[in-house]
């Protein structure tokens, strides 16, 4: 008997940098390292929708093979993969767990009441935050509980932003309206206006949404003075990529953001991140000690943290310190041995 499957999707190349299938490569992969390559199966669900058959036939191999199960579905997988596992489970009897994707759970389970059943028979349902683990625990899943985002602990290597100016700064995640690509934009020109200079110049790294994919060519070509598309990274580039970075912008408003994976790159990376108060940003970004928190949708607000950031050298160092701090309070290690545990 094996010890884990892991349900989610895996794989490399543009098509797996998501949050979804950057967090399932690298618990699956943090597992193999634990238990052994051989102790873990992989059920890639990319493109299940065009595969359901060998989705399913997948599924049940790896569940008659496996101890331990973890899914990773994000919104359209939420409304299959719970119900066919708890479904299968009826007959193996194995140890389930959901991780659970960005923070729209709890709200999705009260109108699919389906879905909730479901969810409800799992061994472990792992929330990103505190806040959503009690909001799911509220809904009547009595197993949520905090499993927040990790990353290998790697001490920060030195930065490569240089001394000449325009200074980079990026925004890092999928390149979409309620991403806040254009904020980022105002806030840099804002930010440059304060200094009375072109002191920054924004880079947009990710995934073009092909829905904004118009609005955005649109605002790049506006824009042009003041920033650019970058184009995407392998998930192994992004700690490289983010050292050349004087700051990470992340003007999201996007419904369901939860722990954002950029969060710990910016820490890991020792790249100071200033972030939109919105949705859980709160509990995982400390406000003046590894980044900033702006009121919402406040630019002008923004500009003036990233400013103080370029006058101030000694408020530099000190927030590169608190991200050390923090990459190392979300470590793999730390965060996910308690859940290896579980399986043993």
């Amino acid at each position: 008997m094996k010890k884990l499957a892991v349900i989610g999707q895996y794989g490399e190349g543009p098509a797996y940098l998501t949050g979804q299938a950057v967090k399932t490569v690298f618990t699956a992969n943090w597992m193999m390292g634990r238990f052994g390559a051989d102790q873990v199966e992989i059920v890639n669900t990319y493109s299940w929708k065009k595969h359901p058959l060998r989705l399913l036939t997948g599924v049940i191999g790896a569940m008659s093979r496996c101890a331990n199960v973890m899914i990773f579905p994000a919104q359209h997988g939420v409304k299959v993969f719970p119900r066919l596992v708890a479904a299968l489970n009826k007959l193996f009897r194995r140890r389930t767990f959901f991780v659970v994707i960005g923070g729209w759970l709890a709200d999705y389970l009260q109108d699919h009441p389906a879905v909730a059943r479901a969810v409800k028979t799992f061994d472990g349902v792992l929330a990103e935050t505190e806040t959503l683990a009690a909001a799911l625990r509220s809904v009547g899943v009595e197993k949520a509980s905090w499993l927040p985002n990790c990353r290998d602990y790697v001490p920060p290597a030195p930065k490569t932003v240089g001394a000449t100016l325009p200074r980079h700064v990026c925004t890092y995640s999928r390149v979409t309206e309620t991403k806040g690509i254009a904020d980022a934009v105002d806030i840099v020109k804002r930010a440059n206006a304060l200094l009375g200079d072109n002191v920054f110049f924004l880079d947009v790294f990710g995934v073009i949404d092909p829905a904004y994919k118009d609005d955005f060519a649109a605002l790049c070509e506006r824009e042009k003075a003041v920033m650019a598309y970058a184009g995407t990274r392998k998930a192994s580039e992004t700690l490289a990529t983010l050292q050349g970075q004087f700051a990470l912008l992340f003007p999201t408003y996007y419904e369901g953001e939860c722990f954002a994976g950029t969060a710990l790159d910016a820490f890991l990376s020792a790249t100071p991140l200033i972030a939109n108060d919105w949705k859980y940003n709160a509990e995982v970004i400390r406000h003046g000690v590894d980044g900033f928190l702006y009121p919402y949708r406040d630019t002008a607000a923004a500009a003036e943290y990233l400013a103080a950031l370029y006058r101030d050298p000694t408020l530099y160092a000190a927030i590169q310190n608190g991200c050390g701090e923090s990459a190392h309070t979300y470590s793999s290690d730390v965060v996910l041995s308690g859940l290896a545990a579980q399986m043993a």
